[in-house]
């Protein structure tokens, strides 16, 4: 039998928790926690100092244990077998992407989870589980969509699990909640008015962005990544044309107009892989400065920087009644996000006042005159028969 230190990280991946593990082979071991913990990678002389101690003191816990092992001071019974642990095989045998966040989100709605056997995932373990999960999504800390999403991969880890015979899959319905129709928040026309009149104490690039959006309906998220070399221009006609090109998170082509005096706002071009802004890396940061500044123009702090992107929608769509136009330009992957976020728009409005296309080809094959077609009443093709030729 093998004494040895089994190390388990924890879900920042800081920290290692430590257990003693007696092993007798692949299949037959048994572990015990040891409440100490260990930094993965110390970064300073007191998280140094804090692994030294603790090696000195599982150190001496393996030796103790060995002389009490070896002298029948205590037998260590092998009634439970690691393969039993449900994380263990959770996780061995999911085909999932994400396994290690299911497994972390039903973590958080149960913390004994961890030390759950394979058996005791039964029905009435995941009717309560699920009971849980719709609790804390009327409590409002976690959102239904999220929730319903990593419920029913956690379910095909379980129907995997069924497969390789592991354990039964008890049939378990999904998630329910009732959808909450988000509240679009605005600016008025006074408080932009007031923003542009103002600057926030910090950050002063902040403003430029906020107006960017507003004109663009692009997002701060990708605000924050947008460079030089995303920014174009067209000469056509004595016209000049602004605009931007980048991808966003889903890798998708954002591609939007922006008018002259924007362009101005931006200032003089500098090298391509330089940013547009100067914006905190972090949104909490953002966010931060973001209420600083509505606190200062006396603007309701409930509203958000991404709501100037209501504005822009807004504007867009009742000037051409075209949801296809404000899709594309906020990046959605398809109309039925827009209408999920806006309601108020129909994927028919632009009809009555679309201009249509006429595509006549006339075919210039030699003319003809109308008058020649018809001679006393018959088609030029008709030939007269004569009773004599039949």
């Amino acid at each position: 039998m093998k004494i040895q230190i089994w190390r388990r990280r924890n879900v920042k991946k800081e920290k290692n928790r430590l257990y003693i593990r007696y092993r007798v082979n692949q299949n037959k071991a048994k572990v015990e926690s040891l409440k100490l913990w260990e930094w993965i990678k110390p970064k300073n002389t007191n998280q140094i100092q804090h692994n030294s101690n603790v090696k000195r003191a599982y150190d001496e816990i393996i030796r103790r244990k060995i002389d009490d092992i070896e002298n029948n001071r205590e037998t260590i019974t092998f009634e439970n077998n690691i393969n039993d642990e449900f994380e263990y095989i959770f996780k061995k045998y999911s085909k999932i992407k994400n396994t290690n966040a299911i497994f972390n989100f039903i973590q958080k709605i149960d913390i004994d989870i961890k030390s759950k056997k394979i058996n005791s995932i039964n029905k009435v373990y995941l009717e309560k589980l699920k009971s849980e999960i719709e609790k804390e999504i009327i409590n409002e800390k976690i959102k239904g969509t999220t929730a319903s999403k990593y419920w029913n991969n956690f379910k095909k880890v379980l129907i995997q699990l069924n497969e390789n015979n592991l354990c039964k899959y008890p049939k378990v319905g999904g998630i329910k909640f009732s959808k909450r129709t988000k509240k679009i928040m605005m600016f008025t026309n006074k408080e932009i008015d007031i923003l542009s009149k103002t600057l926030p104490e910090k950050w002063k690039d902040f403003k430029k962005a906020f107006f960017f959006s507003y004109n663009t309906g692009l997002k701060i998220g990708s605000i924050t990544k947008l460079k030089w070399k995303n920014i174009y221009s067209i000469k056509n006609n004595k016209k000049e044309t602004h605009y931007y090109k980048l991808n966003n998170q889903e890798n998708l082509n954002l591609v939007n107009s922006f008018p002259v005096f924007i362009r101005e706002m931006l200032g003089k071009r500098k090298s391509d892989n330089e940013f547009v802004f100067r914006l905190p890396e972090k949104q909490s940061n953002r966010t931060k400065i973001f209420k600083q500044w509505m606190e200062i123009c006396g603007i309701n702090q409930n509203k958000k920087y991404n709501d100037s992107i209501n504005n822009y929608a807004f504007d867009l769509f009742n000037e051409t009644k075209n949801i296809y136009k404000v899709s594309a330009a906020l990046g959605h992957s398809s109309i039925y996000k827009t209408k999920e976020n806006y309601s108020y728009m129909e994927n028919n409005e632009f009809i009555e006042n679309e201009k249509i296309i006429n595509n006549i080809r006339i075919k210039k094959s030699g003319k003809r005159n109308k008058n020649n077609l018809f001679k006393k009443g018959n088609l030029l093709s008709y030939r007269k028969i004569n009773k004599g030729t039949l």
